[in-house]
């Protein structure tokens, strides 16, 4: 019996033995074709008389088992993976030429080998796996030639083609083994999805680059979608002069100059004319009202209705419009855009030295608009027939309506112009500085700009109700013999403007007169609390809320100088400066040795007092109102005198400076202002509010106060007898 099972197992070892040394010849011929053109033919007659080999059941071709492309042979004692110790172990051989142990020995040293491989394969095969299904490989045909290792068995090549021979998608045969084989029926379709991931798998690199493709194009169609709103580039001149820019109401035509580009006369409100005189001002809103071809914007719009300071009559009723000075008409970038108000006072010389250019806006990069205004009586008139005919009953305040409209237009269209309508600076000079020290706390103009530039304006603001003023200008109506608007409206420009009273027109106050004392608050006054624009006094809205907007207050030495003491070559003598003092209403309170002590006799001595009392020291009341205005006073003369318009010019560079220390003091005056208009800074100015004073001559130095100031508050001149306009 023991006979028997010992040959029994030497046949076995006999047949592995062949087999093994059969498909390690298969395996050298399949190398040696690679290199013979003429794969040699075989021997029909050895193949056919073969005897048939035994595979063990279940068999399987692993292509990752061993190494596909190695020339040498497995091991003649690898097992296979099934877990069936009694086909290993029959399975194991012996080298070619040694004897076989005894059974049981060879029992027993069987397992415990079997137990040592099955150990080293689970470590090797925890390594190699997971390297497989990352980067699988593609299987070749000569896979199944060169690499694939046949365990055998004790069934015949027969029954396992009988137990129908299965290879899998990756690469692996195996025999079906249960009852349930479909003989001679095709195998079932894998699903799409599983071939979609089995082609996904062998295409690794194709579908992630696929993928990084896709995430690439969705990023830039993200971009393009979130860019800005405004990407027009400049659009293109005509007959290389020419500019068109769009506009609420319909395209404008600029021109070419210095540089930059010109917009001049372009409407913003619906004329005041007929049954809108004395009306507020009225956006552009109805298609009536705007135009349909190009609107040439190239000439200069006439001023509205007003005096100037040698009594000339002078203007139109329609006259709402406004020009742009810009050095780009593009959306990208927008620059700073300033607002200029100018007046010499609110019955004329507007605007003044307020008058930008192309040249200016492209050396400052800053957007200039300077828009006209109603004056005098046709923008300031409050009487109670015009009152009765609005509802509810107000009048009076147009001029401020018509800039009010005039920064909407503004927030609605200067970016076409180049312009950044977040960042608009309105600066006020003279009569136009007390109309921005007013619109500072309307509330109808609030979030039209963001900073203010207050230059010799008036400290002086109504306090007395409506109804009050409407009585003190019925002295004009009676001068045109009128009782109601229609009679009003009837009357011509002219006929009107012949009606204001003398005392109604700017005039060139010097020191205060005696009369002064008791006619102070009978003084006419153009602006008024109309109860729409206007509902408190200005003072009050100042200090009950803090400003939405970052103000800067200012003056020159002598901005209240008389017309007749800044011609060329004036003079006045100490004896004639004492005899002015001692006449005014200075003299008859007993201060004129303290202002002699103060002041010197002289014209530039007098000038500076004038200034102190009427302009300079109630705007420092102003900005006293609040601890972050600054407040500046330009010394610097141009000439004998630092003349009322000498910072405005100084800011615009309208002027050339004839000394080293002139052309100092104005690239310091207009550093200041840049910096403000820019970035809203006055880095010189002392936050807490200690040294708010900005004395500039040639350069700028703070200090703690303005000299004799405190000294007129003191005894009550100052702001009593402040300029009004």
């Amino acid at each position: 019996m023991s006979q028997t099972i010992q040959d029994q197992l030497q046949e076995n070892n006999m047949d592995k033995k062949e087999i093994g040394d059969e498909e390690r010849e298969k395996m050298m011929n399949a190398q040696n074709t690679k290199h013979i053109s003429k794969p040699p033919t075989p021997d029909l007659e050895t193949e056919e008389h073969k005897p048939k080999r035994k595979i063990p059941i279940g068999g399987i071709k692993m292509p990752g088992f061993c190494r596909t492309k190695s020339k040498e042979p497995c091991e003649e004692n690898d097992v296979n993976d099934s877990g069936n110790t009694e086909v290993g172990t029959e399975s194991l051989s012996t080298k070619e030429g040694e004897q076989n142990p005894p059974a049981s020995e060879k029992s027993t040293t069987s397992v415990k080998e079997l137990k040592e491989k099955e150990g080293r394969r689970g470590i090797l095969n925890s390594i190699r796996l997971p390297l497989v299904s990352v980067f699988p490989r593609k299987k070749k045909d000569a896979d199944v030639e060169h690499g694939t290792i046949v365990l055998a068995s004790v069934e015949t090549l027969e029954d396992a083609t009988e137990r129908n021979l299965i290879v899998n998608d990756d690469g692996m045969e195996t025999v079906r083994l249960g009852g349930d084989a479909n003989d001679g029926g095709d195998l079932p379709k894998p699903h799409p999805f599983i071939i979609f991931l089995s082609a996904a798998r062998r295409n690794l690199f194709v579908s992630v680059a696929s993928l990084l493709i896709l995430l690439a194009v969705i990023v830039i169609i993200s971009v393009a979608c979130a860019g800005p709103r405004y990407v027009l580039l400049e659009p293109p001149l005509k007959d290389g002069k020419y500019i068109a820019a769009p506009t609420s109401c319909g395209m404008v035509e600029g021109i070419l100059e210095d540089g930059g580009y010109a917009f001049r006369g372009i409407p913003y409100a619906v004329p005041p004319i007929n049954n809108r005189r004395w009306q507020p001002a009225e956006p552009l809103r109805r298609i009536e009202n705007c135009w349909s071809d190009i609107y040439l914007a190239h000439n200069n719009s006439a001023n509205c209705w007003q005096r100037d300071s040698s009594g000339r009559i002078q203007g139109v009723e329609d006259c709402l419009k406004l020009d742009v000075f810009t050095p780009k008409v593009d959306t990208r970038n927008p620059l700073p855009v300033v607002v200029m108000i100018g007046a010499e006072t609110l019955s004329g010389g507007s605007p003044g030295v307020m008058q930008p250019s192309s040249k200016l806006a492209r050396v400052r990069e800053i957007v200039f608009v300077r828009p006209n205004f109603r004056m005098g009586v046709f923008g300031f008139l409050a009487v109670e027939p015009l009152s009765r005919t609005t509802h509810p009953p107000t009048s009076g305040n147009y001029g401020l309506s018509d800039i009010i409209v005039a920064l909407k237009w503004i927030q609605n269209n200067i970016h076409h112009f180049g312009g950044d309508k977040s960042n608009v600076t309105i600066w006020g000079h003279r009569a136009g500085g007390t109309l921005v020290t007013t619109l500072i706390g309307a509330r109808k103009a609030n979030d039209l700009f963001a900073r203010a530039w207050i230059s010799s304006g008036s400290a002086i603001f109504p306090g007395d109700e409506l109804s009050k003023s409407e009585q003190m200008n019925d002295l004009f109506l009676n001068l045109t013999r009128c009782s109601d608007s229609a009679c009003l409206r009837s009357k011509s420009a002219e006929e009107l403007m012949d009606a204001v009273p003398v005392s109604w027109q700017g005039e060139n106050v010097e020191l205060p007169e005696p009369k002064e004392a008791v006619t102070s608050k009978k003084r006419h006054e153009w602006l008024v609390l109309d109860g729409s624009i206007l509902q408190e006094h200005v003072g009050e809205s100042w200090k009950k809320q803090d400003l939405k907007v970052k103000v800067v207050m200012g003056s020159t030495a002598q901005s209240g100088t008389p017309a007749k003491y800044l011609v060329k070559n004036a003079t006045l003598e100490s004896t004639q400066v004492d005899k002015i003092v001692t006449e005014s209403l200075l003299g008859t309170m007993g201060l004129k040795e303290e202002t002699q002590r103060r002041y010197n006799s002289t014209l530039k001595g007098l000038a500076t007092m004038i200034s102190d009392i009427r302009v300079v020291c109630p705007l420092l009341t102003i900005a006293n109102w609040k601890i972050n205005i600054p407040f500046y006073v330009r010394t610097m003369p141009r000439g004998v005198l630092a003349d009322p318009d000498s910072d405005a010019v100084a800011i615009l560079g309208s002027y050339t400076p004839r000394t080293v220390e002139e052309k100092r003091h104005i690239d310091a005056m207009q550093k200041l202002f840049n910096r403000f208009v820019w970035f809203g800074e006055v880095i010189q100015s002392d936050p807490r509010g200690a040294k708010r004073v900005l004395i500039v001559d040639q350069d700028v130095h703070t200090e703690k106060d303005y000299p004799n100031c405190d000294f007129w508050i003191k005894n009550n001149v100052v702001p009593k007898y402040g300029r009004i306009d």
